[in-house]
């Protein structure tokens, strides 16, 4: 496993202190175990002795003693590798109560550098087989945080500490009198359904294709960075920056798309392009469009946005576009893997991370398109690992001759809300700028022209 000339990092006495500690007190074994299992012992026999501890306390819980440990011992035929006299060397090297965390974080320190070591002599062996820098990048990311993971310690809290801390939370939230008491949207009906986007929240946007998934992000990246002013990352996978931008400033400054794209604006437009332009150049936005990352690069890339730029969200375009950095048996496997890697970077990096996802095509064949959970593509992980699903529906996209109160209407359905409601709101969908606005507040002139024949003063409401 390790290099012949390399000596595998250990501490002897510690692992001996934890062990003589769980002989000594069994009352002591729920606090090891908080810490350590099997494998992060490197000497054979104390691994072998943490082994036979945890089979007797899972047995007799913490009613055994000397005589019953012995019989186990006899029986299992352990008499050899775990001489008895050896095993009371060891009783008496426990470790005081008030230095136990300290030495069971030693044994784990140890053998995560060992961890480590491992992994760097298996990159060795990789980087001459395999001889590809991305591949071999994805596999040590991968094992780095697996790593990682195994070697973070989780503590419990008692629900007092916790209940005076969400009291407190409350208090804080009654004191700011803010409805939204998470990022706001910039959709008034939406915020109140939701009451904003908040930290730890994996938060997925999924439509068909047509619907307008990143005409919404987008519109939701400019009022958080606009107007919140937050900074905000966003990871494109499916379009290039210039893309996004374009379609910004289209909607900032209220010009046809095609006519941004052709060229042909007039010195006023141009005006107002420029104008949108500056206003844009001030928020904290930062845009990555590579192309295809894994999850594990997607992770590094938002922890570092989030250390040197604070950001406060992050969006995802989209999730089924994301690679996992191990292949797996299935694609239903890896969408699954892809999912549970995004809700982890939530809550790692304690902001609202928002990720696109395409639905199924069953959507088109009911009579019915309006989207469900079980249209989700591919995993239904996604419907468990999300604490917000929301979808995106525009009647009009699908029928020839849309009723008047559907032009230019669309549904933001809220399908799942671990904290909340359910329904749907009804917004404006401006083609022209693909943008979306809010049916409570006043739109602008330009908006006012092009939906003064197509919406009537009772579509403005809220239909749950």
């Amino acid at each position: 496993m390790f290099p012949t000339n390399i000596k595998p990092p250990y501490d002897e006495s510690a692992e001996r202190s934890v062990l003589g500690t769980m002989l000594a007190d069994p009352e002591n074994i729920p606090t090891v175990l908080e810490y350590l299992s099997e494998e992060d012992f490197y000497i054979e026999e104390h691994k072998l002795l943490f082994s036979v501890i945890v089979k007797l306390w899972q047995e007799h819980g913490s009613a055994w003693d000397e005589v019953v440990l012995r019989d186990y011992i006899r029986r299992q035929g352990y008499e050899e590798k775990l001489p008895f006299d050896w095993i009371l060397s060891i009783y008496e090297e426990a470790a005081p109560l008030n230095t136990l965390e300290t030495a069971c974080r030693i044994v784990k320190e140890k053998a995560g550098l060992r961890a480590i070591l491992e992994l760097s002599v298996n990159l060795i062996r990789d980087i001459k087989e395999i001889q590809d820098f991305n591949t071999v990048m994805e596999i040590a990311q991968s094992k780095i945080f697996e790593i990682s993971e195994k070697t973070t310690v989780t503590h419990y809290h008692h629900i007092k500490d916790i209940a005076r801390e969400v009291i407190n939370m409350i208090d804080k939230f009654r004191k700011t009198e803010r409805l939204v008491t998470g990022l706001s949207t910039g959709f008034t009906e939406l915020d109140m359904m939701t009451t904003g986007f908040h930290p730890s929240e994996l938060i997925v946007l999924a439509a068909r294709p047509g619907m307008g998934k990143t005409s919404f992000m987008l519109n939701l990246v400019h009022h958080i960075a606009l107007t919140e002013g937050k900074a905000v990352g966003v990871f494109s996978l499916e379009m290039s920056k210039e893309q996004l931008v374009l379609r910004m400033l289209s909607s900032m400054a209220e010009i046809s798309l095609q006519k941004l794209r052709s060229g042909y604006i007039t010195e006023e437009e141009k005006e107002k392009l420029l104008s949108s332009a500056l206003e844009l150049s001030k928020a904290e936005i930062y845009i990555d469009d590579s192309p295809s990352l894994t999850t594990t690069e997607l992770r590094v890339k938002a922890r570092k946005l989030k250390k040197e730029k604070g950001v406060e969200f992050v969006t995802v375009d989209y999730l089924q576009m994301l690679r996992s950095p191990v292949r797996k048996a299935s694609r239903q496997e890896e969408v699954a893997e892809i999912s549970r890697n995004l809700k982890a970077l939530a809550k790692e990096l304690s902001i609202p991370v928002l990720a696109l996802a395409q639905l199924s095509r069953q959507v088109e064949h009911r009579s019915d398109k309006r989207p469900q959970l079980a249209d989700l593509r591919e995993s239904g992980q996604i419907e468990q690992d999300a604490d917000l699903i929301v979808f995106l529906h525009r009647p009009e996209y699908y029928k020839k001759n849309p009723s008047p109160e559907e032009k230019g209407i669309a549904e933001i359905i809220v399908a799942k809300q671990r904290q909340g409601p359910t329904g749907i709101v009804k917004v404006a969908f401006i083609k022209d700028y693909a943008k979306f606005a809010s049916l409570t507040t006043p739109l602008s002139s330009a908006e006012e022209e092009i939906f003064e024949e197509e919406i009537s003063e009772e579509d403005y409401e809220l239909d749950f």
